[in-house]
Formats: C-alpha cells, structure tokens, sequence
C-alpha cells in the first residue's frame, strides 16, 4: 500500500485527510495482539523518516508511584514532526495508551519547540532525536506482578512534502517495590525534562487591538531582556506565527504588539505563550485579559535585513561598532573637535614618542567618555526612561554648558584671552596643551560633540547593545570609542602618518587662530538648537550669557596686567559677577512640551507631524508614506535633509507617488519617538522609512541619503490605489 503524501503548506483539513487510517488501525491491531515483551521499552518501528519507539525510565512499576514513558523520535536529517501548535500547517503528534484498569496516563509533556520556516511557511516541532514524555500513575493497590503498556501514536512527518505515519507499542513491565533507571533512555528523559516550560512567575497581560495583540510582561529581573529570547505561541490561530513579538521597555517591564493570526477570530479565555531565554530555559507564560491595556504604537515589523538586530552576536555587533566609530570621524559635529586634536598633533609631529602618548590619552578618553555616557544611558533605561543615543543633547542646560565651554575654547583659540590664574586657565587646560590631560579631555569633548551624530553601522551596533547585558553593551560602547579615536591612535603608531604631517614652525599660530572658525560655527548651531528647544528668547538669553562669558575671560586676561592690587579684585570681581550670568541664564530658561516642539519642525514642504495614530490612518487608506525622524541637533539628519530631501528631484517623485511624508522631531525627549526608533532596533536619529501603499513590509532607507537614492526607492513603490477627494 502506498503512504499518502502531502504538501507542507497544505491545509490542516487537507493534511488530516492524508493520514492512512486503515494502515493505522492495522498496526494497531497488530501490536494488541502481540504478546507484550517484558522489558522497559517496545521494539524500534521504522516508518518514513523515521524510527520511533515507546520506553520507561525505569526498570519496574512501582505501585503507589508515578512512572515515566516517553516516546522516542529519530528523525532523519532535515525531516521533522510537530508540535502541540503546529504553526501554520502540519499536525501535532498523537499517542494513545492502553494500560490496566485504575493505571491513569496523563497527556503528552510538551518540550519546547524549535522553529521551521519554508518561505513565509512558519512550523514549530522537532527534529532530530526527542523524547516526548508522558506520566503514568500507578495506584498503591495495584497487585498484578508486571503492568502491561500498549499504545498506538500517529504524527505527520515532513521536511517539503509530508507524509503521515502511525504506529503501535507494547511492554510490560515488572511490578516490583523500587525500580532502577533505566539507562538506556536516561539522557532522552533528562534533556526532555530540561527543555519543558517551567510556570512563569512573571505577569503577562493581553489585550487585542486593531491588527496586533498586545503583551505587558511585568515582574522580570532587571536584567532579563525578552527582546531576544525565543517565543512561541501555545495556543494556535491567535498570533501571526510568521511574526515575532516587538519588545519595547516601560517604566512598568516590557510591552510588545504581535500581529494577529489570519485565522483570528476572538481571543480565546486561555491564552499561553512559551518563552526560550538566553540560559535556554523554557518559560510557559498563561496570559490574562487585560482590557485596559493600550497597545504599543506600530503596525509592522521591520525585515531583518533592515531594522531587526535580535540576530545580530556579540561579534557582528562589535566589528560594526568599530566601523561605525571610524566613519564617525567623517560626521561633521566631530570636526571641530579633530580641528583641536590636529593642532595637538601637528605640535608634536617631531616626536613619535609625544604623538604615541597623545593617541593613546586621546583614546583613553574616548573610550572612558563613551563608557560614561553608556552607562548613565543604559541606567536610565533600565529605570523606564525611553531614551537613545544623544539622549543629553535633548537637555537644553546641557546644549548650554557645551556651547559656553567651546565659546570659551574658540575665544583662546582667536587669542582674545590666554592661559592666566588658575581659575581661568582651569577649563583651557584641560584640553589644550601637549600633555596626557589635554590628550584625554579632548578625547571626552569628542565624544560629547559626537553623540548627537550616527553613522552609518553605528545605529545597528547600538540598537543591539541596548537590550544586551551591560558586560555585553559596554562592550560594543567600548568597540564605538575604539573606531573613533583609531586615526588618532594610528598617527603615533604608523610613522608613513606620522612623516606626512607638516612640521611645526611660526605658521601654527596662524593655524591656530584659523581653526577657532570651526568652534564659533558650532557655536552657532548649539545656539540654534537651544532655540528650537525652548524659544527665540531662550536663544536671545543664551547669546547674553555668551557675552557674559566672553566679558569675564577677556577682564580675567587682563588682571595680571593691572598694576594697582584695587583694580586687579574689582577685575576679579567684576568677572566672576560675569561668569555666575553666563551660566545662570541659560540654566533659567523655560522650554516648551516636547509636542509643541515637534509641530514646529514639521509643517514645512507639505510635511506632517508625525503620530502613530496619523501613520495607520494614512496606510488604512493605502497611501504610501515617508517617515523621516530627526533632530535639531542632529547634524547627519540637516545635512540629509539639504542634500536629498528638501530637493525638487525628492518632492518630485513624492509627488509622483502621492506619498505622505511624516516628519518625527526628538530634539526634546519623546518616549513615542524613541519607542518607534526602538521598533526599527535604532537608538538614534535619523531614521528614514518607507511604506508601501499595498500594506507590505516597510523599507528602511541608508543613514546618509542622496537625493537619487531617495527618489528611486520611492519611485519603485508601486501606484498607489486612487484616493477619494472631498466633495
């Protein structure tokens, strides 16, 4: 008789009809009349890809005591059954046992699953060789000398076709007062044991929304990161198999949005998911209704190529924070600060054994500045602060303190104030000079200057890291300032570099005085930002306490001059009243509430405000749309939005394709924002992405854009359907 085969992708309808009855009732019957061996497992039955049998873990039934069976699979390679959700096809494994009046089975004890994809086809189930174990309870006043066991089992095997297959099993058993372990099948039992679900004790809560179902997972450890553990749904046709749960955190745990089963109907009264932890430890979650919970905002989830880093290793994720770093480098917020750390070099360019020391202070402050701030970042996180990288620069005190402190710097370097007492030469020392402390703290400002920048790698590097242990994001961090400071680092160390520097003379002062020009333009742009983020009059007191500042070096400067000791306290005076301004003020200013920010920054060009309620009503209605998130301190994002977005070859083929285009400002701190960058694995702007108008997979476009690149991708969407026009 030939075995009926079918399809993997065939329905679940369709696959039961494959399955042989008559073949099955005719092994059955077969074994049931069989004479039952007396030993602790039945013989071997080879079907189809595979060999299966039934076993004990012990030698004797002991009354009064559970006893363990299992069925044993051995699949062949690339072949595999199912589990209890099979997924999107398939059929979960069956066993039926016959034992004596009184003896009781319990169910099947399910191990957790592994994951089978066939195109967009999603199964769960196993491979390989696994033991399904059953308990059996054998009552105190069972008085046979051995215990009979006869089961039949039926599966549907498949690697791309399936193929059904069913088989019958038959012991005994001694009955005896202790048993033995049996050794035979000690390790199946003991790694099925392993791989079951323990209860969770953590809460998970469920609520349905539009197109997604919403999770909270509530009383993890600290530590514990459901991002990148592995997640199955127990109960079928309620999530999209082929989806995975987008995790983000909250001030209260974790929350995710897991898009529906096209099977969905209602959420059924119990909901169960099992979890795959980074220690591999199952975890069986029974999830509770909770119709006051909101889900998170998204309505997709980003391809792995683009925006998913749960793939990402320690490895990967190093190498691209190291290359991130580099092209760090290349970003314009980092030129000043390289400006002052080539005058340094160039100082010492006679001196391989000065340059070696400089790249590697340099570099110890880059490395310590990055860990710093990593770890404040990661901190914060962890305390339910949705933040990203950059993160301080959305204070607009801090935006202050940076603008006053390389106003100061291009003031010494213009020559308009120079080393003087120890109070005002305090803050000039630190980064200037040719010594370990100057090398160092301009290491540190390179960084502060450089964290509202991505570069390209950097953002999948990062977005990682976040969610990782704090050993493990430290580490990437780390691998970040590494890539930063390498140009640096190698100058002392590769004497080709160190020969092609020009050779220090009477010029330099010249140089000096040019490289000032730089920091008065960051200046300029800290000053704009200040007054995107709080107002024209926040902006206008920055600029007197710019003023300030630069009336109290100019009158510290001068003190030593002063002859008259009079004069010299009332300069001290005068300068220090002058200096408390220059930094009280900007500490006073008001800012307004992170919406009103962003409204101002959209609005232009036909853009909108970005919103996740706006985002859905724009794709429910087919239209395609453009994200773009940025930031006003964002220097990548301002050069992107000159270069690509704000040209007509982009508006033109916005136009062309009728595509929204949202604008998303994070100049302040804004959990929406973050939580969508969060999505796409970012934790930094920009971030640009693009919707399809059929509903599809959204396209994350590269970090540093072109206005052709930009407009091919959007011309390659397809025509949006025609859209209604007010009457």
């Amino acid at each position: 008789m030939d075995t009926p085969r079918c399809n993997e992708v065939a329905s679940k309808a369709g696959a039961l009809r494959c399955v042989s009855r008559s073949r099955a009732l005719l092994a059955l019957l077969a074994v049931l009349l069989a004479p039952a061996a007396a030993r602790p497992a039945s013989e071997p039955v080879r079907t189809d890809h595979l060999d299966s049998r039934l076993v004990a873990q012990a030698t004797a039934a002991v009354p009064g005591q559970t006893l363990a069976l299992g069925l044993l699979l051995e699949h062949d390679p690339h072949w595999h059954t199912y589990w209890r959700n099979p997924g999107d096809s398939g059929l979960p494994t069956q066993l039926e046992l016959e034992l004596p009046e009184g003896v009781v089975a319990g169910p099947i004890e399910w191990p957790h699953p592994e994951r089978f994809e066939l195109a967009d086809i999603v199964n769960f189930g196993y491979g390989g060789r696994r033991l399904l174990p059953v308990t059996v309870t054998v009552p105190a006043d069972y008085a046979a000398s051995s215990l009979p066991i006869r089961a039949s089992a039926s599966w549907l095997i498949c690697e791309v076709e399936c193929i059904p297959g069913e088989a019958g099993y038959a012991f005994e058993l001694p009955v005896a007062a202790s048993a033995q372990v049996e050794p035979r099948w000690a390790d199946d039992f003991a790694a099925a044991r392993a791989a079951l679900p323990q209860p969770a004790t953590d809460s998970l809560a469920i609520a349905e929304g539009s197109d997604a179902i919403a999770l909270a997972l509530s009383g993890l450890d600290g530590g514990a990161t459901p991002v990148h553990w592995r997640w199955f749904p127990e109960t079928p046709e309620v999530f999209a198999n082929g989806a995975l749960p987008q995790w983000q955190r909250t001030p209260d745990g974790w929350q995710a949005r897991w898009r529906k089963s096209e099977y969905f109907t209602r959420l059924p009264a119990e909901v169960a998911l099992v979890a795959v932890d980074g220690a591999r430890t199952a975890w069986r979650f029974p999830a509770r209704l909770d119709a006051s919970l909101v889900p998170v905002a998204g309505t997709e989830q980003p391809d792995i190529a683009t925006g998913d880093t749960s793939a990402l290793g320690l490895l990967p994720a190093l190498l691209l924070a190291l290359l991130g770093g580099l092209v760090l480098n290349l970003m314009p917020c980092v030129f000043p600060v390289l400006s002052m750390k080539a005058m340094s070099a160039l100082e010492a360019a006679d001196d391989r054994g000065e340059l070696r020391r400089h790249g590697l202070w340099y570099t110890a402050g880059v490395v310590a500045t990055f860990l710093l701030l990593a770890g404040a970042l990661l901190a914060l996180r962890a305390g339910g602060e949705q933040l990203g990288w950059g993160f301080q620069l959305q204070e607009p005190r801090f935006v202050a303190v940076v603008a006053l402190l390389l106003f100061a710097m291009a003031l010494s370097f213009s020559g308009v104030w120079a080393l003087g007492g120890r109070f005002v030469g305090a803050g000039q020392r630190l980064t200037e000079g040719r010594g370990a402390r100057a090398a160092f703290f301009t290491g540190a400002l390179a960084v502060v200057v450089a964290s509202p920048c991505t570069a390209p790698f950097m953002g999948t590097a990062l977005g990682w890291a976040l969610v990782q242990p704090t050993a493990a994001a430290l580490t990437v961090f780390a691998a970040l300032g590494l890539g930063l400071a390498a140009p640096m680092l190698l100058l002392g160390f590769a004497p080709a570099l160190a020969r092609a520097l020009p050779r220090p003379g009477p010029w330099m002062e010249g140089f000096r005085q040019l490289l000032a020009f730089p920091l008065y333009l960051t200046v300029v742009w800290l000053l704009w930002v200040y007054g995107e983020q709080t107002s024209a009059l926040g902006m206008a007191w920055l600029l007197v306490a710019l003023t300030a500042l630069a009336f109290a070096l100019w009158l510290l400067g001068r003190r030593p001059a002063m002859r008259s000791p009079g004069f010299r306290r009332v300069a001290t005076a005068a300068a220090a009243a002058a200096l408390a301004i220059a930094i009280a003020l900007p500490m006073s200013a008001s800012a307004p509430p992170p919406a009103t920010a962003g409204a101002a920054a959209a609005g232009e060009d036909g853009t909108e405000p970005w919103s996740e309620q706006r985002l859905a009503e724009l794709r429910a209605t087919g239209r395609p749309v453009l994200v773009n998130m940025t930031a006003a301190w964002c220097i990548t994002c301002l050069a992107n939005e000159r270069i690509a977005l704000a040209t007509d070859t982009v508006r033109q083929a916005l136009a062309a394709r009728n595509v929204a285009y949202l604008k998303g400002d994070w100049t302040r701190s804004d959990p929406a924002i973050t939580g969508y960058l969060a999505r796409y694995g970012r934790t930094g702007v920009p971030l640009y992405v693009l919707y399809p108008p059929d509903g599809g997979a959204p396209r994350v476009l590269p970090q540093l854009l072109t206005a052709s690149g930009v407009a091919d991708a959007v011309l390659a969407l397809p025509p949006a359907p025609p859209q209604e026009t007010a009457p």
